[in-house]
């Protein structure tokens, strides 16, 4: 397919983008990467079972070295990240609501006018789902004025959990929206796996080995339109 043109990839958190999107951006340099949950917590929240997990011994430590992990990766990919700054869900007990995240993410996307923008299915995490959902509302106001192609990718490991693709393929047909299946880029090479390997912390949680898992299988894309009446 032609990946012409500047690549928005939205990102529920550091991660995402390259654990699923890893080759579009390698090649696609120059690419954007827009980072929603990248919000760096108060040195007084409590620390949570997964950055503890992940060897760190605060919460804003942890958030801090994501976001120098995010830099690393986002060099080896030659793109960049913006952040949209808001806390990540086990950071806080009051998240964004629907229309102030669906407005921030309406602020960068007008600014950015992609030619191709890529948005997370919403598989498993409720951020993921979240981000989805405000990206989806934007795509059924926005879309004629914002341009280009819009397309959700599977996320990375979440995607092998049985049904849970199916389900989400479901739920967006309930709401008239058409899912087409696209091949990714046919770029292959060691900079996806390197850019994995930059998110060092998480690595032994998520139990991944850069290359040896769902990282390195074809990444999957499903283009977006709208149900045509009298389908």
């Amino acid at each position: 397919m032609d990946m012409s043109g500047s690549v928005v990839v939205i990102s529920p958190h550091f991660d995402d983008a390259v654990l699923s999107c890893g080759n579009w951006l390698a090649a696609c340099p120059g690419s954007t990467v827009l980072t929603v949950y990248s919000g760096v917590p108060p040195s007084s929240t409590p620390l949570t079972d997964w950055d503890r997990r992940c060897g760190f011994q605060s919460a804003d430590q942890a958030m801090l070295a994501r976001h120098e992990e995010n830099r690393a990766a986002m060099a080896v990919l030659g793109a960049r990240n913006l952040d949209l700054g808001l806390l990540d869900e086990q950071y806080t007990r009051q998240q964004a609501g629907p229309g102030r995240l669906t407005g921030m993410l309406a602020t960068a996307l007008t600014t950015l006018q992609p030619a191709v923008l890529l948005l997370p299915l919403g598989l498993f995490h409720r951020d993921h789902l979240r981000v989805s959902e405000a990206a989806l509302t934007i795509w059924r106001l926005f879309e004629r004025p914002l341009g280009g192609r819009w397309l959700a990718y599977e996320e990375a490991l979440y995607r092998r959990k049985p049904g849970l693709v199916q389900s989400r393929l479901a739920a967006l047909r309930a709401q008239h929206i058409v899912a087409t299946p696209v091949p990714g880029p046919a770029y292959r090479g060691e900079r996806k796996t390197r850019a994995v390997a930059a998110y060092a912390s998480q690595l032994e949680p998520l139990g991944l080995v850069p290359g040896q898992g769902d990282d390195a299988a074809p990444e999957r894309y499903w283009e977006l339109s709208a149900e045509q009446a009298g389908k």
